[in-house]
């Protein structure tokens, strides 16, 4: 069988978990286990975009932990004398440290933005809530039974596409992408903001 290859980055891949919550929340009403994978790619779209908008032109510097910023940074201080300097590996800040990070003034890797990305107390709560109880659950699924209330992913996914869309607009994150690239987010983001969710 012939070796099969596809080529993505972390702008693209938020597109595309944009593009698969579109896609799942076709299902829900048919199918409730679909609720999971609208949940995940929401998860994986929100993170990827507080990524892409944090990290500096020293990747992954400015969407790591506080440690792992040192590491790197003492890493390429070694590098310009040691071509045998070893990477240290990446630990990306979970989703609540990211979201905390991107709401501060000037967080976009350029520093370019005045102010933060707007998330409120309430919100951030709200998203702490949805990647701790939600998404992890999801991801690290125990032998139990669960019930779980998805009446508010709806609403989720409406904060999840604002916070990507302010991403966008800041203009670093997704720097990239070319016009059209950026368009097609823009145009999937209105399709998940204006999903019909069944009742």
């Amino acid at each position: 069988m012939a070796q099969k290859w596809i080529r993505t980055d972390e702008a693209e891949d938020v597109l595309g978990s944009i593009r698969h919550a579109i896609r799942a929340a076709q299902f829900v009403g048919e199918d409730p286990l679909a609720w999971k994978w609208v949940a995940l790619a929401l998860h994986s779209a929100l993170q990827g975009a507080c990524v892409c908008h944090l990290t500096t032109t020293a990747r992954p510097v400015g969407a790591v932990t506080q440690h792992n910023e040192g590491e790197w940074l003492a890493y390429f201080e070694e590098s310009r004398t040691n071509s045998m300097a070893k990477p240290p590996k990446t630990y990306l800040m979970d989703l609540p440290d990211l979201l905390k990070a991107v709401r501060k003034p000037y967080s976009s890797g350029d520093g370019s933005n005045v102010v933060g990305v707007a998330i409120s107390e309430s919100e951030l709560s709200w998203l702490k809530r949805f990647h701790k109880d939600i998404r992890n659950q999801f991801v690290h699924f125990e032998p139990i039974g669960w019930s779980i209330e998805v009446s508010g992913i709806p609403e989720i996914a409406k904060l999840v596409t604002r916070v990507i869309g302010d991403c966008l607009q800041f203009g670093w994150a997704f720097r990239h992408q070319d016009h059209l690239q950026r368009e097609e987010m823009q145009r999937s983001l209105n399709a998940l903001a204006s999903i019909e969710w069944p009742a």
